[in-house]
């Protein structure tokens, strides 16, 4: 009895923490049909989505202190102690399977970065790399 409640305590737990995999389509519809990111950057996003967290909620950048879906900084954007935060939100609700406030403070990210750099996908390092240009190919497929 007791090894039958420890198994379901630690199911319990696992499933509070656990985030998501997102499939490359099903995200680039809910940013745009939900989340009402324009059309023309879609596939920008997913491009940088799947350089910085391969589609996974729960992604975390020990190097980086990147956090989730987007990997938001620590640094600027979220909530460890004695660190700026931009974005009002705890780094831990960055890591979880409702990106609500991962689209809210990405949003803000963009727009910050917009106006000092002219280009908000310059907030993330990935972008010059692999995502600037054509990056339709992200989202072939998806009837965008």
């Amino acid at each position: 009895m007791i090894g039958k409640l420890t198994l379901v305590c630690a199911l319990l737990y696992i499933s509070t923490v656990s985030g998501r995999k997102y499939d490359k389509c099903q995200l680039a519809h809910e940013l745009l049909d939900k989340y009402k990111f324009p059309k023309d950057q879609i596939s920008t996003w997913i491009c940088i989505v799947d350089h910085e967290s391969k589609f996974d909620t729960n992604a975390f950048n020990s190097n980086t202190k990147d956090h989730g879906l987007f990997q938001i900084s620590e640094l600027y954007w979220c909530e460890p102690p004695g660190h700026p935060n931009g974005c009002h939100v705890q780094c831990s609700a960055l890591q979880d399977d409702n990106i609500d406030d991962d689209v809210k403070c990405v949003k803000q990210v963009f727009e910050e970065t917009q106006r000092l750099k002219k280009n908000g996908f310059e907030a993330w390092t990935t972008y010059p790399k692999y995502c600037k240009g054509d990056t339709g190919s992200y989202i072939q497929g998806c009837n965008i």
